[in-house]
């Protein structure tokens, strides 16, 4: 990634103590911090689309119709199971240890923090209720919860996985270079231009990486 600053904003912003360059650098930074990130979950949910995964658990449907006494709290707290049941899915299936993460989207993330504190079938759970929470939102269980802003608010899929202590199968993060600054001036204009760049792999390492991944749906969700 790269950007480019005019010298009359360099001028302009050192008059108010601010150093132009460094803040583009800080950007562009931020920049592909966020798409090695979406690049790692994006391999995470494709692993969990081929993992095997007992069809009992592909989805869950949440009834908001209030019959038999249920509540909003009833069923959003169905959700909180079927992340354990996966998370043991992932026990069973891989031999190497539960789930011990999902990664969920905005509304799904609501509906966590809106029964944090239900008290009719209690499950330990640190989840933070303050507005603004995104990363990490809390744990469920020994389950970290994490809230990805870039995906869709509504989105009805929850990703569930295990990261592990780095001898076990799985998908391995390898960078060679996270993030490497260099500074030119651009001919003409004498501008200053920043660019960043990160050199990484992204390995499914060992037998078998998918059975550390799963995901479902969650489907009729209200809040």
């Amino acid at each position: 990634v790269a950007a480019a600053v005019t010298r009359e904003q360099v001028q302009d912003l050192k008059q108010f103590g601010v150093d132009a360059v460094a803040q583009v650098e800080a950007v562009l930074t931020n920049e592909l911090t966020q798409s090695i990130n979406q690049h790692i979950l994006a391999e995470m949910r494709r692993l969990g689309g081929v993992s095997p995964a007992s069809n009992d658990m592909t989805a869950v449907t949440l009834d908001y119709d209030m019959v038999g006494g249920n509540t909003f709290g009833d069923h959003n707290r169905r959700i909180l199971t079927y992340i354990l049941a996966h998370a043991n899915f992932i026990a069973n299936k891989g031999r190497r240890g539960a789930g011990n993460f999902a990664v969920v989207g905005g509304a799904m993330a609501s509906a966590l923090q809106s029964v944090a504190g239900f008290v009719a079938y209690p499950m330990a759970n640190t989840i933070n209720q303050v507005a603004g929470s995104i990363y990490p939102l809390g744990s469920i269980a020994g389950i970290n919860v994490y809230t990805d802003p870039s995906q869709a608010f509504g989105s009805e899929e929850v990703l569930v996985g295990r990261k592990g202590d780095g001898n076990g199968p799985g998908l391995v993060f390898m960078p060679y270079l996270m993030a490497e600054s260099v500074q030119a001036i651009v001919e003409g204009t004498m501008a200053p231009k920043v660019a960043v760049k990160s050199r990484y792999a992204l390995v499914e390492a060992g037998f078998h990486p998918e059975l550390n991944y799963q995901k479902f749906d969650v489907t009729g969700i209200s809040l």
